[in-house]
């Protein structure tokens, strides 16, 4: 970005700047590959007043045969401008109006255009030939494989654009759940945007088609090698789709890889791959980048179109080629210099998370051994103090991305010392959490008197997590928490307000429904932080209890004054209120 921003300035001049000083800096701005042919003169403030062209520079010379002429004598002082964040379709709409204002003919417009800010300062020089190529973009056949909660979700929202896009995958249930207009993503908005692609731009199929774009986002998940052995991403699935496109390759397709994978992936194993199989060259006879997904369940329609799209090319056409297709979709296209680098930006953005987290459920299990409420402490310490907000702790960090990015990462920074990556620290914190949560529970119950094998439990919010909302049970904390369970306790119930409940009675969790779910219960867990638990009832809640009932509460979530009242044990990461108020 500082890159784009040095280029622009180079176009920058006043009215007094001669035209000698105007073509040296044209042939910096050249020698750079900034847009050629232009010069933006702006005021004091920096607004844009005017642009110089090589055609302005031509009808000046001829019309005063000397280099001593200025900016102000050669400008045109009516350029064409669009406010900065409009899309190329908006652009392209726009222009014949503007251009017939000002008396000229569309199609014989072969100019440049400039975005400004809202005080008309220069942000960016867009060449017609970049409208045109966008304007065409939209037409291209554009294959996602693999359609899972990254690629339907990038399938619709492309189709929705104007793409004609085949989402494939070789899962048979959800092609016939597609087709049927049924979404086994939960996503806020999925469901009706399916109903309204299915069968109109948006088609599935169990084969890879003919296209003109290929883009892969197939799960890779990590697996152990053996006890004791670090996870690492099995690439069986990235294999099989690439075996496929490589057969539908043609000259001039370009091949997008969304899927999360080890940096150096998609040039050691994805490239080779796909010449092998097709007889072609990546960056000669096909294009071939790496575009990270880096939405959030819960949200993604919404981040597909606000998050800046990071590329990486394995040269600076594949960039280009990749920046066009994704135009329409992201306000801001982040170019990085290399394949590697932008593997590199998810791993990075998810390893941190999880990082961050870690640091703050390690400091639960400080404070536990104070009984300190360590929630209660981050409010403090966040409190007033603008500087690193500590986040909140949680009973676990788990999905398909935090639990196993992070362990990508790590295979950067493992050496010959043995030393375990910092990431790979942080992500057994985060799953430690389980068998935390477990045994504070399993405890509190003791010391309630309570036989953990005679005690029943409900859990609630299976899913991983509850705010942005989603189904998606894989790799949940809430899970793993109730497996530890029903190995000490009675019985295990479970409750999610979207989860499928099949999901988790497959794992032996029997469904219930609240509030009659938690009547007769020995301890209620609330495990995400989906916005419905705040309408519990607590004191009804606690009521209902096995006397003495316990409300186990990480979110905070519940009214605790509420729950304290009716003799019931609240309870929050690593401490119980009932240690130290007592009640009737």
């Amino acid at each position: 970005m500082n890159g784009e921003n040095n280029i622009l300035d180079g176009l920058l001049v006043d009215r007094t700047t001669p035209l000698t000083e105007i073509l040296k800096r044209q042939a910096y701005v050249i020698e750079r590959r900034g847009p050629a042919g232009i010069a933006l003169v702006v005021d004091r403030d920096g607004a844009l007043i005017g642009t110089i062209t090589d055609g302005d520079v031509r009808r000046g010379l001829l019309a005063k045969a000397s280099l001593e002429l200025t900016a102000d004598e050669i400008m045109n002082p009516d350029p064409i401008a669009f406010r900065e964040g409009q899309s190329f379709r908006e652009i392209l709409r726009g222009l014949p109006s503007e251009l017939e204002k000002r008396g000229r003919r569309t199609r014989r417009f072969l100019g440049k255009i400039v975005t400004v800010d809202e005080a008309r300062r220069p942000v960016r020089v867009i060449d017609y030939h970049q409208l045109w190529e966008q304007r065409v973009a939209t037409h291209r056949r554009v294959v996602v494989v693999g359609l899972g909660y990254v690629g339907l979700t990038l399938a619709l929202v492309m189709a929705e654009e104007g793409y004609s896009v085949t989402g494939v995958d070789a899962d048979s249930s959800r092609l016939e759940a597609l087709r049927a207009g049924r979404s086994y993503v939960h996503e806020i908005g999925l469901p009706e945007l399916l109903r309204e692609q299915m069968g109109n731009r948006f088609l599935v199929d169990n084969e890879v088609p003919n296209a003109d774009v290929f883009i892969v986002a197939v799960g890779t998940p990590v697996v152990a090698a053996g006890p004791g052995k670090q996870p690492s991403p099995d690439l069986t699935q990235l294999e099989a789709a690439c075996l496929a496109v490589g057969e539908r390759l043609s000259v001039g397709d370009l091949v997008v890889l969304r899927s999360t994978v080890p940096v150096g992936t998609t040039r050691n194993f994805v490239g080779p791959l796909l010449e092998r199989v097709s007889s072609l060259r990546a960056g000669t006879d096909f294009h071939l980048s790496f575009a990270p997904e880096r939405t959030v369940e819960g949200k993604a329609l919404q981040e597909l179109r606000t998050l800046p799209q990071i590329i990486g090319g394995l040269n600076e056409d594949s960039i280009e080629a990749t920046a066009a297709l994704f135009r329409e979709l992201a306000p801001t296209m982040v170019r990085v210099e290399s394949l590697e680098a932008a593997e590199m930006v998810k791993l990075v953005n998810n390893g941190f998370r999880d990082l961050v987290f870690a640091f703050s459920n390690e400091l639960v299990k400080m404070a536990a051994q104070f009984n300190i409420d360590a929630a209660e402490v981050i409010r403090a310490a966040n409190r007033g103090y603008p500087r690193d907000p500590v986040p909140m702790p949680s009973p676990g960090v788990g999905g398909p991305c935090l639990s196993k990015d992070p362990y990508i990462l790590a295979a950067l920074s493992a050496g010959p010392d043995g030393a375990v990556p910092l990431s790979v620290h942080a992500r057994r914190v985060n799953e430690s959490m389980s068998a935390f949560v477990v045994d504070e529970v399993i405890g509190e119950l003791e010391a309630r008197g309570k036989d953990p094998r005679d005690s029943i439990v409900l859990v609630c919010g299976l899913a991983f997590k509850g705010n942005p909302e989603t189904g998606d049970v894989r790799n949940s904390p809430s899970m793993e928490i109730a497996r530890l369970l029903k190995g000490r306790v009675g019985a295990v119930m479970g409750h999610d307000p979207v989860a499928d409940p099949a999901d988790y009675a497959a794992a032996g969790i029997e469904p219930v429904a609240i509030p009659e779910g938690f009547r007769g219960k020995d301890a209620v867990l609330f495990l995400n932080n989906h916005p419905s638990y705040k309408k519990v009832d607590a004191f009804s809640l606690s009521r209902s209890l096995n006397p003495p009932g316990i409300v186990y509460d990480p979110w905070t979530l519940i009214r605790r004054e509420e729950v304290l009242a009716t003799g019931c044990v609240y309870m929050g990461l690593g401490f119980s209120k009932a240690r130290r108020i007592v009640t009737g």
